[in-house]
């Protein structure tokens, strides 16, 4: 799944990028992206999906295992996760568009991105939750979950 997902963000991420940061028409950012940028930034796209995938589950699953409501496992987990991968968000963000990485844009949008995890968190646990109770047979371990 990271490597399908690596790939169409190769391809789909410098586009849609160029089209909301640089707005560019959509001909325009196609034109303005090569097969050679999206072959470099799927080495990005790959690393990078590795690293964040594994992680956020991770973190979800240490945090189910403690006796907390999931609204708050949800904040907890969106508040690690995203303090913990937003530098290689940013990192691949700013390589799609070939922008310069430093320091002082590692953390860029943090605000922004935290919220929109924590929400994810929060949703991702309820949705786990009533998930489980529609389908008793199930276990939250299952991969259907």
């Amino acid at each position: 799944a990271s490597v399908i997902q690596a790939a169409l963000s190769a391809v789909g991420e410098p586009i849609v990028n160029r089209v909301l940061v640089k707005r560019m028409k959509i001909m325009e950012a196609i034109n303005d992206v090569s097969p050679q940028m999206m072959l470099d930034f799927f080495k990005t796209t790959l690393a990078t999906n590795f690293l964040k995938f594994p992680f956020f589950e991770a973190i979800n699953a240490v945090c189910a295992a403690l006796p907390i409501s999931p609204s708050i496992r949800g904040v907890f987990t969106g508040f690690v996760f995203t303090t913990a991968t937003l530098p290689v968000t940013n990192y691949r963000y700013r390589k799609s568009m070939q922008l310069e990485v430093n320091w002082g844009n590692i953390y860029e949008a943090y605000f922004p991105t935290v919220i929109r995890d924590i929400v994810y968190g929060i949703c991702r646990n309820y949705c786990t939750i009533w998930t489980l109770a529609a389908f008793p047979a199930w276990k939250a371990v299952d991969p259907q979950v």
